[in-house]
């Protein structure tokens, strides 16, 4: 499956939420707690943004302070007889930076007229809302997603479009972000949002960080119906994995598969099914994936230019690199920098970049 950006309606905007994180303010994430509460999708939530900083270069930005409030009277429970104690109390709402609904009990349960009017304010004040699954009722409730992208459980998809029939659904995607407007197609996809999100606060870096304490992908083709999978689970015990880190260390030099079977010791028969079993890609793409990759961290924290790029990567052109980076992260190297390096490197000029 794919993800779904929309065009923000200003690039300012888009640069602003972006850096959120990069200054030095921890920012506040409220997750919203109800009767019934969807227990993957909370855990999803608290996992991601509520674990400790991890380690990283950017020892000056902040990081999530993550809190619940509850929607009903407290305690709540959830499946798996979970129980669940919060605050009553949506005035915090009023100056957050992030709210996620993990999940709903369906579209029968309305909200209340306090929640309401808490999330409009909040929105309006600029606070970012992740729906996940079932969570997107909320935000229709609210009024929220008329004319906007969304996209919501698979099973609920045809009730949702029948009574929100303004809201523009994207029926084959894992999570839609329309401005700050987020919303998930349920169950692990909630995931994928909530990295993501962390992308665009700190990082690719860092959103690698926290998928790979998670197991889980952090980066989606936004163009693509499949997923690149990295990190993936089974590599840490395949025995091409001595290859894997080999080419990584010297990933701007060739590596065909003759060179890799040769290293591997193995035939290149051989190599391609461990490959396929170990990272659920052929060598050639599970190369170019990492070669992105790579080229996303210079872009990021470098003032390399594209030329510089592309060698460092063995991509050799930035014809090579554009066209590679475009297929797998829906950006060209150019947007990607603006999006999301840091800060010291946002100000480069354009026509240094050579694209």
């Amino acid at each position: 499956m794919a993800v779904s950006i929309a065009k923000p309606a200003a690039a300012t905007a888009q640069k602003i939420n972006s850096v959120r994180g990069r200054a030095g303010k921890p920012l506040s994430v409220y997750v919203l707690a109800y009767d019934g509460l969807s227990t993957l999708e909370y855990a999803i939530a608290v996992s991601v943004f509520a674990q400790a900083k991890p380690a990283s270069e950017l020892k000056s930005a902040g990081w999530y302070e993550c809190h619940t409030i509850a929607m009903d009277e407290t305690p709540v429970s959830g499946l798996g007889s979970l129980v669940v104690k919060a605050s009553l109390d949506l005035t915090p709402l009023a100056t957050a930076d992030l709210i996620i609904i993990p999940g709903w009990p369906g579209m029968e349960s309305d909200i209340s007229e306090n929640l309401n009017l808490a999330l409009k304010a909040a929105y309006a004040q600029g606070a970012r809302i992740g729906a996940m699954g079932a969570g997107v009722y909320v935000l229709a409730q609210c009024g929220l997603l008329e004319g906007r992208r969304a996209t919501t459980h698979w099973r609920d998809i045809d009730a949702f479009q029948l009574r929100y029939p303004n809201v523009k659904v994207d029926t084959n995607v894992l999570f839609v972000e329309d401005e700050n407007l987020l919303s998930s197609a349920g169950g692990m996809s909630g995931l994928d949002m909530c990295v993501h999100i962390v992308r665009g606060d700190y990082g690719t870096a860092m959103a690698n960080v926290v998928a790979r304490s998670l197991v889980k992908s952090s980066m989606q083709n936004t163009d693509s119906l499949n997923e690149v999978s990295r990190p993936h689970p089974r590599i840490f015990q395949s025995n091409i994995a001595p290859l894997l880190d080999k080419i990584r260390e010297k990933i701007h030099e060739d590596w065909g598969i003759e060179r890799m079977a040769r290293e591997s010791r193995s035939s290149a028969r051989t190599l391609q099914r461990r490959f396929k079993d170990a990272t659920g890609h052929s060598p050639h793409m599970w190369l170019t994936i990492e070669r992105i990759e790579f080229a996303k961290d210079l872009l990021e924290t470098t003032s390399m230019n594209i030329q510089q790029i592309a060698h460092a990567t063995g991509l050799k052109t930035p014809e090579t690199l554009r066209h590679h980076f475009k297929r797998v992260t829906g950006l060209s190297p150019t947007r990607f920098r603006t999006q999301f390096a840091q800060d010291e490197y946002n100000n480069a000029k354009t026509a240094q970049e050579n694209v």
